[in-house]
């Protein structure tokens, strides 16, 4: 068995990336413009990037869970961004990204459906209570960790 060089890295459990960002009022006027906000910030897509399916993917989850009310399959998904955005999406590509936000725990697959991933302590469509239960309180106890390292680490080198 090969000896890993950082045997820390078996610690991660996951990877979140949060981008302090602006919220300039004309972000708020299509959601097109809100979907590419909230990727960017979340870290699903990078500065500069031109590359746009993840946009699509997050459209179709949105569109199906609030406004059609049903959870979708990945050929549903696939055929609505075909529908909607004129663009052919590889089955390989959309379980790519969905795959991304089901290890985020933002979604969940049941069978051959996917739903945004519901907190236990609020209602099963509020997206806001699951992002609190999922991200947000992990991230806010990986910051607690850090603040404890740093004090540590200050005592250490202060001795």
């Amino acid at each position: 068995m090969a000896k890993t060089e950082f045997p820390e890295a078996e610690l991660v459990r996951r990877v979140f990336v949060v981008r302090e960002m602006d919220l300039p009022p004309q972000v708020l006027l299509t959601k097109r413009s809100l979907l590419r906000w909230f990727a960017l910030a979340s870290g699903m897509i990078s500065e500069q990037e031109s590359r746009s399916t993840v946009l699509e993917v997050l459209d179709a989850l949105f569109y199906f869970q609030f406004q059609k009310r049903l959870d979708p399959t990945a050929l549903e998904i696939i055929k609505y961004i075909k529908e909607k955005h004129s663009k052919k999406v590889s089955e390989k590509l959309l379980r790519y990204h969905l795959n991304k936000l089901v290890a985020l725990n933002l979604l969940q697959r049941k069978s051959t459906k996917y739903s945004f991933n519901p907190s236990p302590y609020g209602e099963r469509k509020d997206l806001k209570a699951s992002y609190n239960y999922w991200i947000r309180e992990h991230l806010e106890k990986s910051l607690k960790d850090l603040e404890f390292v740093i004090g540590k680490l200050q005592e250490g080198y202060s001795k």
